[in-house]
Parts: C-alpha cells; structure tokens; sequence
C-alpha cells in the first residue's frame, strides 16, 4: 500500500453549505473540480462549527483532498 499525500483547500464561510447557499456550494464544486482535475481525491469538507464562528469572524471550511505518492 502507498504513501498519501494530504491538501487542504479553505473556502471563506458564506452561510451555511445545508442552508443552501448557492455560492458557497459552486466555490466548493469549482474547487473539488480543479483539484480532481491534478489528481486529487475528496475525502472530506469540514465545516466550521457554530462556536468557532461565535469566537472569530475567520471562519471557513476546509476541503481535504488526498492523492498517492
């Protein structure tokens, strides 16, 4: 079994991605569409919990990707 090399990719938080905002949901598809594109697999989009945002205005959602070396 190989070695994985691991990217993670931040999109600023605009909403909620459940909420259905569009923007932030076509910011993420573009993104996952880029990176599939160099040979990047998804494994998974993080999202900011509720108290992160309530301590800092930074907030974002970090898309992980993961491809074999």
């Amino acid at each position: 079994m190989g070695k994985y090399e691991y990217n993670f990719v931040e999109v600023p938080f605009d909403g909620d991605l459940k909420s259905g905002n569009a923007e932030t949901i076509e910011k993420c598809k573009d993104i996952i569409r880029k990176e599939s594109a160099q040979g990047w697999r998804l494994v998974q989009i993080i999202s900011p919990s509720s108290e992160k945002r309530v301590l800092t205005s930074n907030s974002n959602y970090a898309i992980v990707f993961e491809r074999e070396n």
